[in-house]
This record gives C-alpha cells, sequence and structure tokens, in this order.
C-alpha cells in the first residue's frame, strides 16, 4: 500500500505538472505492473488529471505490449471488465482510455476493436446480444473513445458508421458532437445530410483532442466533419 501510494503521488505529480508532456516518458521509468493501480486510480479525479491519465494510458500499456503482450493482456481486460460490472462508477475512465491505448497500438486495436464499437450498438436497432452502455454518460465516452481510435486507426472502426447515423439523432448533443467527429475521420460520405442538419448548432461541449481539453460547439464539429468529407472526394 506504501509503494502504491508513493507511485501514485509519482504520477499525479508529473500529470498535474505545467509541462506534463515532456514528463510522460519518465513513467516508463516506473515497472509497468507497478504504475497501472495509480493510473486506473487517477481516471477518477477531476477531468484535467483524469484526462492526462489517460494519455498516460496511452504511452505506459503499448509499451508493455512491446515487452509483456500478456501484461498488456491482463490491462485491457481489467478495462473491459470495468465496464461490464454493474455499478456504473466502475466504468468512468474505462473505454476513453481502451481508445486512448488503442489509438497507439495496432496489436491491440487489432485485438479488442470490436468490444468498444460494441458498447454504442443500441439493441432497440441492432437487437440482443451485445454491451451496449445504458448511462448516457458513461455511453458519450465510449464515443470519444471510438472517435480517438477512429481518429488514429480508421481501418478498425469504418465498419461502425452504419451504427453511428442509426443512434446520432436520439443522443445528446455532447454524443452527437463527438460521432461528428468519428464520421469526419472515418470520411463517412454516407454522413453528410446528417451532418448539414447540426452545422448551425450553438451547444456547447468539453472535447480532450490533441491532449488539450477545450471548449467546442458541436456545430463546428459537424462543419469540420463536413469538410473533411468534402475534401476526401476532391
Amino acid at each position: 500500500m506504501a509503494d502504491f501510494r508513493r507511485i501514485k503521488l509519482q504520477v499525479l505529480a508529473v500529470l498535474k505538472a505545467p509541462d506534463w508532456e515532456q514528463g510522460l516518458e519518465s513513467l516508463l521509468d516506473i515497472p509497468s505492473r507497478k504504475i497501472i493501480g495509480p493510473l486506473f486510480s487517477l481516471l477518477l479525479h477531476p477531468p484535467e488529471i483524469k484526462w492526462h491519465a489517460v494519455t498516460a494510458f496511452g504511452v505506459v500499456v503499448p509499451r508493455m505490449e512491446e515487452q509483456d503482450i500478456s501484461g498488456a493482456l491482463t490491462v485491457m481486460r481489467r478495462l473491459l471488465w470495468n465496464m461490464q460490472r454493474n455499478s456504473s462508477n466502475s466504468g468512468w475512465g474505462m473505454s476513453e482510455s481502451m481508445g486512448e491505448v488503442m489509438a497507439q497500438s495496432e496489436r491491440l486495436a487489432k485485438r479488442f476493436h470490436n468490444q468498444l464499437i460494441s458498447y454504442i450498438q443500441n439493441p432497440d436497432c441492432f437487437g440482443s446480444g451485445n454491451n451496449y452502455i445504458e448511462h448516457p454518460q458513461l455511453r458519450q465516452m465510449a464515443y470519444w473513445g471510438l472517435g480517438r481510435l477512429s481518429e488514429a486507426r480508421p481501418k478498425f472502426t469504418a465498419k461502425a458508421v452504419p451504427d453511428l447515423l442509426q443512434v446520432l439523432s436520439g443522443e445528446g448533443d455532447a454524443s452527437k458532437g463527438l460521432i461528428c467527429w468519428t464520421l469526419g475521420s472515418l470520411r463517412a460520405k454516407e454522413a453528410q445530410s446528417a451532418l448539414e442538419e447540426l452545422v448551425d448548432s450553438t451547444s456547447e461541449m468539453e472535447l480532450y483532442r490533441n491532449r488539450r481539453l477545450t471548449r467546442v460547439t458541436l456545430g463546428a464539429l459537424a462543419r469540420e466533419a463536413l469538410q473533411t468529407i468534402q475534401n476526401e472526394k476532391k
């Protein structure tokens, strides 16, 4: 327990520092199996620290995958298990971390991308037998994980376009914004009409992207996605 607390404080100091990005590499000096527990606990911190911890998962776990595939698989299965528990409190930060890890690791993306997609497949639309997240805020974070993976490795998530279009109209504005981001990353031409309906929205949301937490409107994300899709067609 003393070791856990010491490492947690060490990692927290890195993640809250003004130059935290420069400090990420120092986390690789900590034995991988000892840093994972503290990282999980930091996912429950306020947004700035939580998102930095998500980024840190994307640094630490892919390095584990290179050196200790068994350990990396254990981490991914722990993320999955926490999403499957009955308490919604266990799911915070899990799908975001999955998305970030898979964005950084081709091998882990190939193995686990289907699980992330299954979180947003509404059984009312696609039948039973999936892992659809009922909790709106947790599902919103699954959209973020899917968006992050789509941004980095769209070949693994392109098949989710019909699912995203099916659920788009029924989601809250923050989730709609994340879906727009994903559809743009996937260059989904079939999404253009749906995106055009959102371009005038002034609804604001927070978006963590490029390691920065910023405020953006739903309309701006829809316009950005449309521009990306249209540029792809030229």
